[in-house]
């Protein structure tokens, strides 16, 4: 996220965190067009972690701006023009880069900080083996991540490196559960 971002935001945390808060707000928004589910944990009535999906497949950047446009203000408010431009650029590079196996695509998986270590992320990982395993018509779990520390994560959960794209300069791995594994 700090790639989009203007780089006087980027740099001050206070000023970072609320328009971070509004790019997931309107990437959610544009990610659920389609009424795809967002998975989530709760621990005592708390929202602790968090997986939104979607089904895989390539999407172009045409298709992103076509169900973006609603949302388009909150992002530009949140980041200015050029922002907006590189989150799109970078959704789109996503996008276009999936493998071509049917699959479900991971787009975000997120854990509180005050919940993490209580292994709510593996339940998510695991309920997407499922489902993914319930589903003759898919071959696996798909996902990027741009976090080097995160690439042991998801291997020791079954995920292979596939790949890597750069979008906006960023590394990012890709990585393929298939079922099978």
């Amino acid at each position: 996220m700090m790639a989009i971002l203007p780089e006087s935001v980027a740099a001050h945390p206070d000023q970072r965190i609320p328009k971070i808060t509004d790019v997931f707000r309107s990437a959610l928004a544009i990610q659920r067009h389609d009424g795809e589910p967002v998975l989530g944990v709760l621990d005592n009535g708390s929202v602790a972690g968090v997986a939104v999906i979607a089904r895989g497949g390539t999407t172009s950047l045409l298709a992103i701006l076509g169900f973006g446009l609603p949302h388009m203000k909150r992002m530009v408010q949140a980041v200015g023009w050029g922002g907006t431009m590189r989150g799109l650029k970078l959704m789109g590079e996503l996008a276009e880069n999936h493998p071509p196996q049917s699959h479900i695509y991971l787009n975000f998986l997120g854990v509180d900080p005050a919940h993490q270590g209580k292994h709510y992320g593996i339940a998510l990982l695991d309920h997407l083996r499922e489902m993914a395993m319930e589903r003759p018509d898919l071959e696996g779990v798909y996902l990027e991540t741009a976090n080097e520390a995160n690439v042991p994560y998801y291997s020791s959960h079954g995920y292979k490196v596939i790949g890597e794209i750069h979008p906006l300069g960023v590394r990012f791995w890709r990585m393929f559960q298939y079922k099978g594994a």
